[in-house]
């Protein structure tokens, strides 16, 4: 079929489909007509056709556009998991920053530094992330149970002998986890603030019992021979020699001759040898202001000018000096005053309790 024969068939379509129209409006009592040709007809059909369209594809775009957009609550996920991995590294470096400072023999049965052992990086799956947050809670969890109440009976101990604590602990060491990216949707800034506070309060109580129990090395808290029984306490009692109430400064141990006497502390042997009624004596200073004498001494076995350990000899009891039988006679003094060892004794057998 020939082009031209395919216009008139079109044509003659369009005519059927849109023939002439005469439309008559009255107004005002006078009578109007219009005629609607064909041409005019499919000009007006081909107008609607492209309005409507156009409308179609604007409401189609519309509604894709909302759906495709992320709503108030939504989260980019590799964002979100972008967010998670820093945080949890930002963690595990305080961790590290805490564990590797400051050794901790109640924080790990096993005597080592805890580690992870693995760090989050950005790349790790979000459920592995996640487990190794968990972990990282269970580490602190289990270091601040087994460091708390060591670190509050080592407290006790030093007030128990009236000793103040504060005034052996350094200032704590700052191991701050700085705060994670900010990911909408995401809420773990409020989860790593409690992380951040819970690590610096493992870090105080790590510190305190850290400087504590070194002091326990140089505070006389130790038993001075391997005999308990007392004969005469600290303060005032009848004199044997006399029968007049006198001031008793130390505490008596009366045991056989030539048992072992042992430092009650670390320190540095400042004074051996005769000293007045008190025989033969050893005194040792132990810094901080804490000396110890022992009295009555049958036996020395250190000189003036040696450095001690605890639970080292430092000679045997005796009955010199002015004394009615074998016996050690033992002091405590802090800042040149005299105190009643028995305090000492007992925080001593408090610590011991720490393991």
């Amino acid at each position: 079929m020939s082009l031209s024969a395919r216009l008139v068939r079109a044509r003659s379509f369009l005519e059927a489909r849109f023939p002439e129209r005469h439309l008559y409006v009255r107004t005002d009592g006078e009578m109007r007509g219009m005629v609607l040709t064909t041409n005019r007809q499919i000009a007006l059909a081909a107008g609607a056709g492209v309005v409507g369209l156009w409308t179609a594809t604007s409401v189609v775009a519309m509604v894709m556009a909302m759906a495709a957009a992320p709503g108030p609550d939504s989260v980019d996920p590799k964002a979100a998991a972008r967010a998670l991995a820093q945080r949890i590294e930002t963690r595990q470096a305080s961790l590290e920053k805490l564990f590797t400072t400051i050794t901790c023999q109640a924080a790990d049965p096993a005597g080592g530094t805890p580690r992870l052992g693995l760090i989050a990086n950005s790349h790790a799956p979000a459920d592995g992330l996640k487990d190794v947050s968990a972990a990282q809670d269970r580490l602190l969890a289990q270091a601040q149970k087994t460091t708390a109440p060591c670190t509050d009976r080592l407290r006790a101990a030093f007030r128990q002998a009236g000793v103040d604590p504060a005034s052996f602990t350094p200032p704590t060491p700052t191991v701050v986890a700085p705060p994670p990216p900010q990911v909408k949707g995401a809420a773990n800034h409020a989860a790593n603030d409690s992380f951040t506070t819970r690590v610096q309060a493992l870090a105080k109580d790590l510190t305190e019992m850290h400087a504590l129990k070194a002091a326990t090395m140089t505070v006389p808290l130790a038993r001075p021979t391997i005999t308990t029984a007392e004969s005469s306490g600290f303060g005032l009692r009848t004199d044997p020699f006399t029968g007049h109430m006198a001031s008793h400064p130390g505490l008596d141990f009366p045991a056989p001759r030539m048992t072992p006497v042992f430092a009650t502390a670390a320190g540095l042997v400042s004074y051996t040898g005769p000293r007045g009624g008190y025989g033969n004596v050893v005194e040792i200073d132990h810094g901080h202001g804490f000396k110890t004498r022992f009295a009555h001494l049958a036996a020395l076995t250190v000189k003036a000018g040696q450095h001690v350990d605890i639970h080292q000899s430092i000679g045997a009891i005796g009955s010199t000096g002015r004394s009615t039988g074998p016996h050690l006679h033992y002091e405590v003094w802090v800042d040149g005053r005299p105190r009643n060892p028995e305090l000492f004794l007992r925080a001593g057998d408090y610590v011991h309790q720490t393991g």
